[in-house]
């Protein structure tokens, strides 16, 4: 996934107006939209879901004894200069799981992808208009935060989740052939720039 720019309507060191806080993922997974397309993905893919989740069960009792066998392994070993065979072989094994499991898991991973881009081109114009309304002027991510007391006013999240609302009622929950991660945002990006370079009319 391309990184979504964080808008910080002032440096650091100038006076703000109010602080506020902003989780990028929360504000787009609340609205409305993702939570429709995301209902409508589980629908339309449950088949790959259940399939992939059964899977899933099969390697991890696979798995078990090869992880047993590496750690007792390691255990009756501590100072190999190379790993132990058992060793070699549980991450092997483990490493194909992973991604036989992600090729399963790939339809729905995709389109949950798909649907967080339609969402997400339209974040930057949502933050800004939140940061208006609640009159901040400086946003953080809670990573950058040591500590936010409940329910308080300077999270601004679900101020952005509204504005996405109004800005994104729905989107399309299945992606097109042959779309890939990250082409929607650049499409956008496209046509903004392309916008932008457009000379006035006469």
């Amino acid at each position: 996934m391309l990184t979504l720019p964080l808008v910080a309507a002032t440096p650091a060191h100038a006076q703000a107006r109010g602080v506020g806080v902003v989780g990028v993922d929360a504000a787009i997974q609340q609205t409305t939209a993702y939570q429709a397309a995301v209902a409508q993905i589980q629908s339309t893919y449950a088949a790959q879901i259940q399939q992939a989740q059964t899977r899933a069960q099969a390697l991890q009792a696979e798995l078990l004894p090869l992880q047993q066998a590496a750690q007792a392994a390691q255990q009756a070993n501590p100072n190999a200069q190379t790993p132990p065979a058992a060793v070699t072989t549980f991450t092997q094994r483990r490493q194909a799981a992973e991604q036989e499991l992600a090729t399963l898991n790939r339809p729905v991973t995709l389109a949950q992808q798909y649907v967080r881009e339609q969402i997400a081109i339209h974040f930057n114009d949502s933050l800004e208009a939140a940061m208006t309304a609640s009159n901040v002027d400086l946003v953080l991510e809670p990573n950058a935060v040591a500590a936010l007391a409940p329910n308080t006013a300077a999270n601004i999240t679900p101020a952005v989740t509204t504005q996405l609302n109004t800005r994104v009622p729905s989107v399309q929950a299945i992606p097109p052939a042959g779309w890939n991660p990250g082409d929607t945002l650049r499409a956008a990006q496209a046509a903004s720039q392309a916008t932008t370079a457009q000379p006035e009319g006469r």
